[in-house]
């Protein structure tokens, strides 16, 4: 169990140190450091199933969204160091992400079976992220701004889903779930506003951002062992 807290806390470091890396505008080895914070992400799910080993299908699920969304790192990573590409990578790097979403999805509806109400949650994420596009006048349009509404439909359900679980059953593991959902939300949130509104004040959503994200997958991976 021990190797577990250590890999949590090796993580939060990494994580800590990319957020004061990006704050100083230095993109290379904040990159560097969110790379070894995703590789963290994964490794503490995997030690967790080695705690844990009688949930090996919500592990499977949860361990495959920590790699997409190890991936969806990597690409919004480059756009870091290779701004050129950005219009190219935040779409490829949204899909990775989004599919990582599907699958903690999956890894929620494998424990308890689907909680079909939710997906009004889903509905109403949809249509709330339609009207922040328009409000906030984000520069997105197309397949992209759909692409969008969906991705902000799925992390929406995955609050109300999660807030399910742990009306059903307030163990460790679906309250760090619950409060992993609803920390991806507000990092994704400022992350929308970072990349499609002109705002000037980055640093700060920066950091918000960056500052959620972290705990979000490492609760979410914790809630592997903790099952």
């Amino acid at each position: 169990m021990n190797g577990i807290y250590l890999l949590i806390v090796l993580t939060a470091v990494f994580a800590a140190a990319c957020i004061i890396l990006r704050r100083n505008n230095k993109s290379f080895e904040g990159m560097i450091c969110k790379f070894m914070a995703s590789f963290g992400f994964i490794s503490i799910s995997v030690i967790g199933n080695y705690i844990d080993s009688n949930n090996v299908k919500y592990f499977s699920l949860i361990c495959i969204a920590l790699m997409f969304g190890f991936c969806g790192d990597v690409f919004l990573g480059i756009k870091e160091i290779a701004p050129t590409f950005k219009k190219k990578l935040v779409p490829i790097g949204t899909g990775y992400f989004l599919i990582g979403h599907v699958f903690q999805m999956l890894a929620f509806i494998s424990l308890y079976g689907m909680k079909w109400l939710t997906l009004i949650c889903f509905g109403g994420g949809i249509l709330l992220a339609f009207i922040i596009i328009k409000a906030a006048k984000m520069q997105l349009k197309g397949a992209f701004a759909v692409l969008l509404c969906v991705y902000y439909g799925m992390l929406i359900w995955k609050v109300g889903f999660a807030a399910a679980l742990v009306m059903q059953e307030a163990i460790a593991a679906n309250i760090m779930a619950l409060v992993g959902a609803c920390l991806f939300l507000i990092s994704d949130t400022c992350l929308g506003f970072l990349y499609f509104t002109p705002i000037k004040k980055k640093n700060l959503f920066v950091t918000a951002e960056l500052s959620t994200y972290y705990p979000a997958q490492i609760l979410l991976a914790m809630s592997v062992a903790f099952r």
